[in-house]
């Protein structure tokens, strides 16, 4: 047992120790750098190494590559192809605004073409790209697609509401022969106007394969109206078309894209 002695030295000790303990945290905290976002450190209210929290998304400093589920090219008249690919962005809080790609075309010797453009893309969005109407000197046997570059954003943007109505493909016949021509009504459900809308038209046929492609541009789509989307190819597409995929998109990212009504 300790003396009343003892216990009064210890208790004397321990305030002494307590004091010295205060003067060098406020030291520290004097001293020490403040806790940054580029620290190398977990600290504030970080959820990873200076990112999360008050710091930028942690997906900002790791996102995922763009998924590429499939690329493929389509004849559409003599000397002239559709490309198209759907991908995907994985990420959960980034967009991208400039979703720079290439599509580069090859025959059995070797690269015949090449077109080269850009898109932007929403988190977690699948997305058709399409470029149609390339010219080709030699029919191509494969396409790749590939991310040229793509600069993210950490923004939760959600695409304006664009319903798709009366989709229709059908071959139509003209004085310079039979044609292939697929139509829509878009309705623009959100309470925006948008200054312009481009849609993806992807024909595929039973197994999947791409029949024919294109993209078509609207402008000045009022809130609560509609706008008819009309794709017409110079001939009659090869194959029979099984699936007509419509895909209506505005680019919120553009300056005054979207303008509230009046």
């Amino acid at each position: 047992m300790f003396s009343w002695r003892a216990r009064r030295q210890l208790v004397a000790f321990l305030l002494i120790a307590a004091v010295f303990a205060g003067i060098a945290f406020y030291g520290a905290s004097k001293f020490l750098p403040s806790p940054t976002c580029f620290d190398s450190r977990k600290n504030q209210t970080e959820l990873g190494v200076d990112c999360g929290g008050t710091c930028a998304p942690c997906e900002l400093r790791n996102p995922k590559s763009v998924s590429i589920f499939w690329a493929r090219v389509a004849r559409a008249a003599p000397g002239i192809f559709d490309a198209a690919a759907l991908v995907e962005n994985p990420n959960e809080v980034l967009s991208s605004a400039s979703l720079r790609y290439e599509f580069i075309f090859f025959d059995d010797v070797g690269q015949i073409g090449q077109r080269e453009g850009s898109a932007f893309i929403f988190p977690q969005e699948r997305v058709y790209i399409v470029e149609p109407h390339i010219e080709l000197s030699r029919n191509p046997a494969r396409v790749e697609f590939r991310i040229a570059g793509i600069d993210w954003q950490a923004r939760q943007d959600i695409p304006p509401t664009l319903v798709v109505q009366d989709r229709q493909y059908r071959i139509r016949e003209t004085p310079a022969g039979r044609q292939s021509t697929a139509e829509a009504t878009i309705a623009n459900a959100s309470q925006f106007d948008f200054r312009r809308m481009e849609t993806a038209i992807v024909v595929l046929d039973r197994e999947g394969n791409l029949i024919g492609a294109n993209r078509i541009v609207n402008e000045n789509i009022r809130a609560g109206g509609t706008a008819e989307v009309v794709s017409l190819w110079p001939a009659e597409l090869s194959g029979e078309a099984a699936a007509l995929e419509i895909q209506p998109r505005v680019n919120i990212f553009l300056p005054d894209a979207a303008v509230k009504p009046q």
